[in-house]
Formats: C-alpha cells, sequence, structure tokens
C-alpha cells in the first residue's frame, strides 16, 4: 500500500489544523466582506455601505443563533420526502445490477483478486452515493426558488438556516440510508467472492523420506479452482499449509485417508503495522539521504544497487518480548527493477538482516527472493546466528542481544548483480496484532460517508445563489480542484524547503523552462543566479495557491479504500482528523449557503 506521508497522531495534528482553520476562515471573511463592502460602495456610497455590511453581518448572524432544532427536522423530512418522491431508490437497482455483473468482468484469476473485489465495490458505492446526493441537493432548491414554492415556506416563522440546514440534513439521512444498504450488499459479495477451497488427494502427495527411509513429511499440490492451484507440504502429522498464491494460503489438516482444505487466510484482513523510519546505505555503504535514481519520474521508492554494500535501514521502535513473544514477524513489499531481463522466471534474490542500532551486532543473513507484486512475510525467530569479525559463529537472543532499548533494525540488500531492490518506507514493518475485517470495512464506508456529506453540503450551498445546472458545475468544479490540494502542498514545500524529491519538475515558470530546454524533471538544474530568480518567483506565485487550496476539500484524500484492499487497518488518527476535517467544512458551508440564501429575499 503506498503511503506518501505518516499518519500523525491525532492529538498532535488538531492544534495546528484548528489554527489554520481558524486563519484561513478569518481571511476569507475579511476578503467577502471587503469585497461586499466595494460593490454596496458604488450603489450606496462609502458609509452606507459599511453600515449596510455591518448591519447585514449581525442580522445573519441573529438568524442563524435562533435556529430551532424542531423546524431543522420538519424541513429534513420535507427533503426525505422529496426525495423519495424523485424516485431515489432507482440508484439501489442499478446497483444490484453492478453485482450481477461484476462477477464477468473482474478476474478471479488476478494477482490478487481480494484487492480487486473490494477496490470495485468502494469504488462503485462511491460513486453512486455522492452521485445521487449531489443531484438530489443541486436541484432540489432552485426547483423550489423558480416555482415559488419556496415562499410558502419563508412567509412562515422560519429562518434562513434553517432551510439550508434542513436540506442538508435531510439529503444526507437520504444518502446515510442508501450508503448502509450498499455497505452491508458490497461486503456480502466481497466475503461471498473470494471464499472458496479446494481438494488434496492422497494420490496427488508424494512421501518425503528421511535418509534412514522414514518419512518425515509429505508434499504436492491440490485441485485447480478458481483459477488457481496451491502447492503443499505437510508434516509427519499430516498438518501443514498450501503456498502463497493470488494474496491468500490455506491451513490443511488430516483425519484419516482425507485431507480438509481451510478457509482463505491473508485476503480479508485487518493487520496492525508498527512501522519505522528508512534510511539508506549506498554501494560503499556509506549512509545515504536517498537511494539510487533508476530515472523513475514518481519518487516515492528508492532503488538500493545489488551485489554491494548499497542497503535499505529500516528502525523500529517499540519492539518489546510482550509484545512479539514468538520473534520479530517482519512484512515487506520489494519493488524490482531490471537492467538486464536474464531469466525473467527466476526472481531476485535479497538479503536481511537485523541489528543492534548501538553496538552493531547483527545476525546472519536470512535469504529470500523478492515477490514483486505481494505481501511477502518472515519472521526473525527468538534464537539467532551471529558472525564475528574473526570468523566464527555463536548464538545470541533477539531481545537480550539484538534489540536496545525497544529498537531494533533492519537491514535490507539486493543480491544479485546490476539489479535493484526499491522500496518506502511504509513497505517493510513489524506486524503486532490483527484487526476485524468486517469493522475495518465498516471504518472505510465512514469515509465515504464524509465523502457524501461534503458533496450534499457543498451542492445545497451552491444553490442557494445559483441555478440547478450552474450549481452542479460549480460543484463538479470544487471537487476537481480539490483532487490536487495534496499536490499543490506538495509543491510548495518542495520549493520552501528546496527538496526537489518532493514534487520533482518545479513550479510553473520552472516548469516552462525545463519544457522549452526540454529538461528532465529528474534532473537538478545548475544553482546559477537565473534559477535562484525563477525558483524565487515560483514560490511567490505558488504561495496564494497553497492558502487558496485549503478552501476546497479534498474527497481523494478522505477515501480510506486503499487500507482495505490492502489489508490494513486503518488508524483511528486518520479517522478523527477525517472526521474533523468534514465538520469544519461543513460548518463553513452551512454558514456561506445560509448567508446567500437570506441575501437572495426569496420571500420578496
Amino acid at each position: 500500500m503506498v503511503l506518501e506521508a505518516e499518519i500523525p497522531k491525532f492529538t498532535a495534528w488538531i492544534g495546528p489544523a484548528l489554527l489554520w482553520y481558524l486563519f484561513a476562515g478569518s481571511l476569507l471573511a475579511v476578503i467577502v466582506a471587503a469585497v461586499a463592502w466595494m460593490v454596496q460602495s458604488a450603489l450606496y456610497g462609502p458609509l452606507a455601505a459599511g453600515d449596510r455590511v455591518y448591519r447585514g453581518v449581525l442580522s445573519g448572524l441573529a438568524d442563524l443563533a435562533g435556529m430551532s432544532p424542531r423546524r431543522i427536522w420538519a424541513l429534513a423530512r420535507l427533503a426525505i420526502q422529496e426525495s423519495l418522491r424523485r424516485n431515489v431508490l432507482v440508484v439501489l437497482g442499478m446497483f444490484a445490477l453492478i453485482m450481477l455483473f461484476a462477477g464477468w468482468f473482474l478476474d478471479p484469476t488476478s494477482v490478487n483478486p481480494g484487492k480487486l473485489y473490494l477496490g470495485f465495490i468502494l469504488a462503485a458505492t462511491n460513486l453512486l452515493v455522492c452521485l445521487v446526493t449531489l443531484i438530489l441537493s443541486v436541484f432540489s432548491l432552485p426547483a423550489d426558488i423558480k416555482t415559488k414554492a419556496i415562499q410558502t415556506v419563508t412567509t412562515k416563522p422560519v429562518r434562513t438556516g434553517e432551510i439550508v440546514l434542513g436540506r442538508m440534513l435531510g439529503f444526507a439521512l437520504v444518502g446515510t440510508g442508501l450508503l448502509a444498504l450498499m455497505g452491508v450488499v458490497g461486503w456480502a459479495f466481497v466475503v461471498r467472492s473470494v471464499n472458496h477451497s479446494h481438494a488434496v488427494a492422497a494420490e496427488d502427495l508424494v512421501a518425503i523420506r528421511a535418509d534412514d527411509g522414514s518419512t518425515t513429511g509429505w508434499e504436492g499440490r491440490t485441485s485447480f479452482d478458481q483459477g488457481h492451484r496451491h502447492r503443499i507440504r505437510l508434516g509427519a502429522d499430516g498438518m501443514g499449509e498450501t503456498d502463497f498464491i493470488q494474496g491468500h494460503r490455506h491451513q490443511i489438516t488430516q483425519s484419516g485417508q482425507t485431507y480438509s482444505v481451510g478457509p482463505v487466510e491473508g485476503v480479508l484482513e485487518a493487520r496492525q503495522p508498527l512501522r519505522g523510519t528508512l534510511r539508506f546505505l549506498d554501494r560503499e555503504g556509506r549512509p545515504s539521504l536517498r537511494g539510487t535514481n533508476v530515472g523513475n519520474e514518481w519518487g516515492y521508492r528508492q532503488f538500493i544497487e545489488g551485489s554491494t554494500l548499497a542497503g535499505a535501514v529500516w528502525t523500529f521502535n517499540g519492539v518489546t518480548e510482550s509484545r512479539f513473544p514468538d520473534g520479530l514477524p517482519l512484512e515487506m513489499i520489494v519493488r524490482v527493477f531490471r537492467t538486464w531481463k536474464g531469466n525473467v522466471e527466476k526472481g531476485i534474490q535479497g538479503s536481511l538482516r537485523v541489528r543492534n542500532p548501538t553496538s552493531g551486532l547483527q545476525s546472519d543473513p536470512f535469504y529470500f527472493t523478492a515477490k514483486e507484486f505481494t505481501v511477502d512475510a518472515m519472521t526473525f525467530p527468538r534464537t539467532l546466528s551471529a558472525t564475528s569479525t574473526d570468523g566464527g559463529t555463536r548464538q545470541v537472543d533477539l531481545y537480550r542481544d539484538i534489540v536496545d532499548d525497544g529498537r531494533v533494525e533492519v537491514v535490507l540488500q539486493c543480491l544479485d548483480r546490476a539489479q535493484y531492490f526499491g522500496v518506502a518506507q511504509s513497505d517493510f514493518y513489524l506486524r503486532s496484532g490483527n484487526g476485524s475485517f468486517a469493522f475495518n470495512y465498516l471504518k472505510s464506508c465512514l469515509g465515504i460517508w464524509f465523502s457524501m456529506l461534503l458533496v450534499t453540503a457543498l451542492g445545497v450551498m451552491f444553490s442557494t445563489f445559483l441555478a440547478g445546472p450552474v450549481a452542479l458545475l460549480a460543484t463538479l468544479s470544487v471537487v476537481l480542484v480539490g483532487h490536487f490540494r495534496e499536490f499543490i502542498n506538495r509543491l510548495f514545500d518542495s520549493q520552501v524547503t528546496g527538496n526537489a524529491f518532493l514534487t520533482p519538475g518545479g513550479g510553473p515558470i520552472e516548469s516552462f523552462y525545463r519544457i522549452v530546454t526540454q529538461t528532465s524533471i529528474t534532473l537538478e538544474l545548475e544553482q546559477t543566479p537565473a534559477v535562484s530568480i525563477m525558483k524565487a518567483l515560483d514560490t511567490a506565485l505558488l504561495a496564494p495557491l497553497r492558502l487558496g487550496s485549503a478552501l476546497f476539500p479534498s474527497l481523494s484524500s478522505l477515501g480510506t479504500g486503499d487500507f482495505v484492499a490492502g489489508g490494513f487497518d486503518i488508524p483511528f488518527d486518520l479517522i478523527g482528523a477525517h472526521a474533523m476535517e468534514t465538520f469544519g467544512y461543513l460548518l463553513a458551508f452551512f454558514i456561506v449557503g445560509a448567508l446567500c440564501l437570506r441575501a437572495r429575499e426569496v420571500a420578496s
């Protein structure tokens, strides 16, 4: 799973985020008030304009403060009834058709079918729920204003804030109901699609015999089901497991002359990882800030050269015997970059060591073959072999000799000459526990719910002062711009810090210069006075973009489907941050919508 930025603790995130929210909101309020004053000044003069803006703000705030929960709920029920009259439940039929035909187009023989099914279901649910609530929210209020039906509401003791909040609440409840039904159906579809079994026949097994002729186990293969088969290895007691194929394995038990294959393991999981910090060693074994650049424009993974002293070192904290009593369960994702093909069916060899970060004592290497498209697992046992400088070998204890005050290092090296391993910080982790897949799926649906709330609030807000089609276009535009918010933030941080690896290519002026001179974005420009001036201008141009990007919600950042599809537990710190961000945007959209509707004087 790609995790480009470390997930901060909620307690560390909330303070700066709240300050930034108040700063951005205050600045936007001042700008809007200044624009309103200039418009009113052109009509009524500067003094009268100031008085009108001042009184308008006070009356708007008083209107919001006097809202009644009873009237808000009555208007929300009207919005729900309106949604049902518009046959909103038809979308459930569309979702059912998608489920019926999904089995035709989703390949169960893919590298990881569980990830494929989960990604498809969550994406389809997100699209349909947000699309339905968007259409409801942008066309409802303009239609009432056009037919003057809104006058039957505004002439009663109902405030404009109650109208806006009631519609937001009503359409959000409709979307919540749709999401709940789709989520349950989608969960059942995924569980049913990935669950399967195999058969093991005694004639497909070959006995493994020791030198004295005694049987120490059996090996063979399972039947061909779901587009694949497994190789199996059983112990002398007839118990064992299959190999790891298509993201899963099965346990095998023997009962008399028959063999039973257990359910799927490794697909519908919620791993709880303990992640470390990553640093690199160059081909001479010296510390390096980055790995080798193999020409990839996306710098998420860095590469280490094979058959050299180059390596990647992860430092893990919080490693204790009580937390990992059976050893260190390491899981990893290793990408391979080949400078020559060779035998493509033969994997690239690598080695792993555990090392004491203080004394430098390290274990003998554990050799493995890189699995490029799946998660590989390895457990470092409690007792390890270590070779000293004089060539002697001794046994060391993992927690007594290697782990130092809860810290331990894992060193990765590539062994094949002229080949490269590509890794990122989140690619290696210690599996510290397992969560509930069903609960993790529910948390992912919560991310879809956040997106639905934002789309609904945006649609209602724009519908207070725009016609339906224009409000739809404005909402889609905000969602599209918000999709690039994280990129703008990284680009600005790259310009300020001078770290071109965050976002290669530079700002608009530097990008234009690279296009004209045909200079690759992976190459650093020579630090001349002209280049320094160009970067300074880019920073000045990106500053307002960085500030303005905070006004646009990023629906893509709220999505947590990658966690569920990758089999990782969604951290509560991330859910808390998403919940607070969503609430902040909802509050702002509600206030803007209420003030805009009040300014229209729809009852006149």
